[in-house]
């Protein structure tokens, strides 16, 4: 037999009710507020934290003199890049962010030795234009596939024969609408966009050659040479 007396259940809460009015002066308790989970050490708790301020601004340019240009060219003044003595300034990489937010269209900047992208309505800025060609490829949708190809080698960049397969790689198999060349074009061979003048022996002489310089972009891009543009423009920032 059961020794303990059944109690109907409504009893039982009913008595913990009255000791817990009892207890407190007639006022039920409330059981503490959950507090939120602890982050790691700094952080607020989620839900916690206030507006987050904008994101640092990316540092468009330092300083990184070309020396390799100024000592090839001493060799022979013949092979004088225009611009030569002025000091080269680069861009830092921005392909890890700062790209668009909000419907705001995209704005990169690449640096000698550097091939990035945009998307459609982007702008692409190539700064410090010199010796230098800038490559900018114009995609049916809108976007934009640039690359900077200088002389010799810039520190952290492509060689000048790397960029244009990079473009191509980047490209794919986007439709091109044309394809624009613009930079220092009399001061280079275009046999250095196939092979570095670093890598060549002997490297060829400089020549202006706009038309070469046509062919040998349409072909390793894969495109219509009548896609292509070909145009000397003054030292200084180009934007695309």
């Amino acid at each position: 037999m059961n020794s303990c007396p059944s109690r109907p259940r409504g009893d039982t809460l009913h008595q913990h009710e009255r000791m817990d009015r009892e207890s407190t002066g007639g006022t039920p308790t409330r059981l503490p507020r959950p507090s939120a989970p602890a982050g790691p050490a700094g952080d607020l708790p989620r839900g916690a934290a206030g507006p987050l301020g904008p994101s640092a601004v990316t540092v468009l340019q330092r300083a990184a003199g070309n020396a390799a240009t100024t000592r090839a060219v001493a060799a022979g003044p013949g092979r004088r890049p225009p611009g030569a003595d002025l000091t080269v300034q680069r861009a830092e990489n921005d392909d890890a962010g700062g790209g668009a937010s909000g419907g705001t269209a995209e704005a990169k900047s690449i640096a000698e030795g550097e091939v990035k992208s945009v998307g459609p309505g982007g702008t692409i800025t190539y700064p410090s234009v010199t010796s230098c060609l800038a490559i900018t490829v114009y995609l049916r949708d809108g976007g934009k596939v640039g690359g900077h190809a200088s002389l010799f080698k810039a520190s952290g960049g492509m060689y000048s024969d790397q960029i244009l397969p990079e473009i191509k790689a980047r490209v794919g198999k986007s439709r091109v609408e044309r394809i624009d060349v613009s930079g220092a074009i009399s001061s280079w061979n275009p046999a250095y966009l196939k092979t570095a003048i670093e890598n060549s022996n002997p490297a060829p002489e400089q020549k202006n050659d706009p038309d070469g310089i046509r062919n040998v972009v349409s072909g390793i891009l894969g495109r219509q040479a009548k896609k292509v543009s070909v145009q000397e423009t003054r030292d200084g920032t180009l934007t695309r």
